[in-house]
């Protein structure tokens, strides 16, 4: 899709900051998300031109991308486009592959609305990259949580199935309580903890508190 003039002069008036900022900008036409403006260090890393980025389109993603991540950034970015404040933005952990490398590269990225049309609707969304390769100490810390959302899509349905009174027993045998002790913070008999326990365990498909634990990690109750 052709860009306006409007559009056009949004980002000639912005690109020599852009240039000047560290990391990694880009800025998203939200018609069809394809890239309309990467400054020139993103060019470089991916040894690519903004034409041939935006001739792309989507496929501009699968190429550069891990789409493991997508989709936990796809809600992310329907919920900034729906609520459509200005300033407000959405951060994520994101791997990239550079030109003529085969690993990924984590990058700490952040994403907003860039630019409206008359009418108040968002027609561009910014995008900040910064990599943290260097931080190492981040790096697993990123991986675990790519991991963690990964877990929760594939685990979401069956964690559904949890009542109210079990997802609470979960996440005390996370942290460690004893059936004794989690009787006694809930004021219920031990004998009935490890009924629902045994229950939880059917539902989810676990036996062990290793597992109890990694649910917990993954749907924040721990």
């Amino acid at each position: 899709m052709e860009l306006t003039k409007p559009i056009t002069d949004k980002i000639n008036d912005f690109a020599p900051y852009a240039e000047m900022m560290p990391g990694v900008i880009i800025i998203h036409q939200i018609v069809d998300f394809s890239v309309v403006y990467m400054c020139s260090k993103g060019q470089k890393l991916l040894g690519v031109t903004v034409k041939e980025l935006h001739e792309m389109g989507t496929e501009y993603y699968p190429r550069y991308f891990n789409m493991e991540h997508m989709q936990g950034i796809l809600p992310k970015m329907e919920t900034l486009l729906r609520e459509n404040k200005a300033n407000e933005s959405f951060s994520y952990f994101q791997q990239v592959k550079f030109a003529e490398k085969n690993e990924w590269t984590w990058h700490m990225t952040s994403t907003g609305i860039f630019m409206w049309d008359d009418e108040g609707k968002p027609i561009l969304t910014i995008t900040v990259a910064l990599p943290i390769d260097s931080m190492k100490e981040v790096e697993p810390k990123a991986e675990r949580i790519l991991q963690e959302n990964i877990f929760l899509k594939d685990h979401a349905d069956k964690f559904s199935l949890l009542s109210k009174r079990e997802v609470s027993i979960l996440q005390l045998v996370a942290k460690g309580k004893s059936s004794p002790e989690i009787a006694e913070e809930l004021f219920i008999s031990a004998e009935t903890v490890q009924t629902h326990r045994r229950n939880i365990k059917q539902k989810l498909g676990i036996s062990s508190n290793f597992e109890f634990t990694e649910y917990a990690r993954a749907f924040n109750l721990i």
